[in-house]
């Protein structure tokens, strides 16, 4: 019945035959072309896999390899956000991997990172944030209000207070999650840099999910993270001591879905190599193992280097040299004024300190949007002080008959610089002994008042709130060391704490610097120095306000090498 259709038949056959070839060639094809997902790191109910060996070979040039080399000085511990300050090497290897709701830009200013709005409340107690949809995983997980939630429960754990000064305000904070990306966070009291502590690195809950703080400080992930940043871990090299002595970090494929990541980013390789200190960094240095370097060495040595740019920052620390308001005659307003008059600070800096550090003239450290520099920090003029000493009435031969104490810390450039301050000093009949003591002493003095002039280090960092510093209650806390007490000044801090208007904020912090040049609250002396080398091969590099090191990646996407430039 079918033989008249015989050839119809053996051509459709035939035709069918060839599509199914077609067809099973095609799907071969695509899936050998199609790139492999990113696969899931160990998990907290998996064993870790031991960290894959970085072959440590000679890397080809920068211009040809798109790898940028970098090196540090000190160890890698834990590439985990919640530990990160306890290490500067974690803290900038993790700074590149993880994310956080909010971050610091180039004006010392908390802006949008995961987060995309965020709604205060009248009374500035709640804060709802919403996070953006298009931010996953490096294993390709969704990043939700779930992991944000996950990450202030670790920190508000009373085990995280022995690492971090952070978890007492955590403790306080009210979290809840309100849909897949929307949390509450309801807050004691008003805080107006509340945004400046959202900037901690998200952790992934469902990698991590039942793990307590003390468990996660020894945890696999350290070595094996899952992040949702520009990079992700590629390997670490195992020197034969056991000692991890490079790093190398990949360009996420991950995050190349996210719109901001379609351009930029021409390094698509990171490797740090570690090193035991300044010395053997700066060899590596000149002998072209690396592309530029993080240390603290000093700047003069840095100079020195071959085909090299110094990039240079001031460090978010302002140095103050403060009063014992508590010992006559420092709390007189005018004895505090004559005092600072007679220094020439822009000179005693540059003499004593050198390069590693500017003179400060301005309780706030320059780049901060608040920053307002003040003339009097920088002017000297001995007959206004001795006119100020003699309106205060104060009897000068009476009050040295015993020398005040000047307290600093046991380097020789702190005690050079206090030698220098005490002599200056002397001009007005006052006499102080310089006293020098170990980091922990310093401190344990300090605390008990045990001084009458000190220099102290103001370190800020993302947290710009300068209430525990120099308000009347934070005395016994341990912040305000000299036992400043002054009711204008009170009033301000209590005001700029609590305001959530940014052009409200502006102008109180604008009248707090007004009020404490005035009443000559303290003497601010001198910012430190953060300096960066790179190859002049390297370009693309900026340096905004740097509320940590790790803050030097803020440009990481326009660096590029110069050879690749278009």
């Amino acid at each position: 019945m079918l033989r008249g259709f015989r050839w119809q038949l053996l051509l459709l056959a035939l035709a069918s035959a060839l599509f199914a070839g077609s067809a099973y060639f095609r799907l071969s094809r695509d899936a050998a072309s199609r790139p492999t997902p990113p696969q899931p790191t160990p998990t907290a109910q998996a064993p870790a896999s031991p960290p894959t060996a970085f072959v440590a070979a000679t890397p080809p040039p920068i211009a040809s390899s798109a790898r940028y080399r970098e090196g540090l000085v000190g160890s890698l511990q834990r590439i985990n956000p919640l530990f990160a300050h306890l290490n500067p090497v974690d803290h900038d290897i993790s700074s590149l991997i993880f994310e956080s709701p909010f971050v610091i830009n180039d004006y010392g200013e908390a802006v949008p990172r995961l987060a995309s709005d965020l709604v205060i409340s009248r009374d500035g107690l709640d804060y709802v944030m919403r996070l953006r949809d298009d931010v996953f995983w490096q294993d390709g997980q969704p990043l939700t209000a779930s992991d944000v939630l996950f990450t202030v429960g670790l920190m508000s754990d009373p085990a995280y207070a022995t690492v971090s000064a952070a978890a007492a305000l955590w403790r306080t904070v009210e979290a809840q999650q309100l849909g897949e990306r929307l949390l509450r966070m309801r807050l004691a009291q008003p805080l107006s840099s509340f945004p400046h502590l959202l900037t901690f690195g998200i952790l992934p809950e469902h990698a991590l999910r039942g793990v307590s703080v003390d468990e996660l400080a020894q945890h696999p992930f350290n070595l094996s993270p899952i992040g949702s940043g520009a990079y992700q871990l590629g390997h670490l090299h195992v020197a034969e001591d056991g000692r991890i002595d490079s790093v190398l970090l990949a360009l996420s494929p991950v995050f190349q879905r996210r719109p901001q990541a379609q351009s930029g980013y021409p390094f698509k390789e990171l490797v740090f190599h570690l090193y035991p200190d300044s010395t053997a960094a700066m060899a590596a240095y000149i002998a072209d193992e690396i592309d530029a370097l993080a240390t603290t060495a000093p700047r003069a040595q840095l100079l020195t280097l071959p085909w090299a740019r110094l990039y240079t920052q001031t460090e978010p620390t302002v140095a103050m040299l403060i009063f014992n308001w508590g010992e006559a005659p420092f709390s007189e307003r005018q004895v505090r004024r004559a005092l600072s008059l007679s220094l020439d600070v822009p000179t005693l800096i540059a003499q004593t300190l050198g390069a590693s550090a500017t003179y400060a003239d301005s309780p706030y450290p320059p780049g901060f949007s608040a920053y307002l520099p003040h003339s009097d920090w920088t002017r000297k003029d001995l007959a206004e002080a001795q006119a100020a000493i003699a309106a205060a009435r104060v009897d000068v031969s009476a009050a040295t008959a015993q020398p005040f104490v000047f307290l600093t810390e046991d380097r020789p450039e702190r005690i050079e610089l206090a030698q220098a301050i005490s002599g200056q000093w002397a001009q007005l009949g006052f006499q102080f002994e310089v006293v020098a003591a170990e980091a922990r002493q310093f401190q344990e003095r300090l605390a008990a008042g045990q001084f009458a002039a000190a220099i102290v280090e103001q370190r800020y960092g993302k947290n710009l709130d300068l209430f525990r510093f120099w308000h009347s209650a934070q005395h016994s806390e341990g912040g305000n060391y000299g036992g400043v007490s002054e009711h204008a000044l009170d009033e301000l801090l209590e005001a700029a704490r609590a305001e959530i208007y940014g052009i409200r904020l502006a102008e109180r912090l604008a009248a707090f610097q007004a009020v404490f040049a005035e009443g000559t609250i303290a003497i601010p002396l001198y910012y430190p120095l953060y300096t960066f080398v790179a190859r002049d091969r390297v370009e693309g590099i900026q340096l905004g306000y740097l509320s940590a090191p790790a803050d030097r990646f803020r440009s990481i996407q326009s660096w590029r090498a110069a050879e690749l430039a278009a």
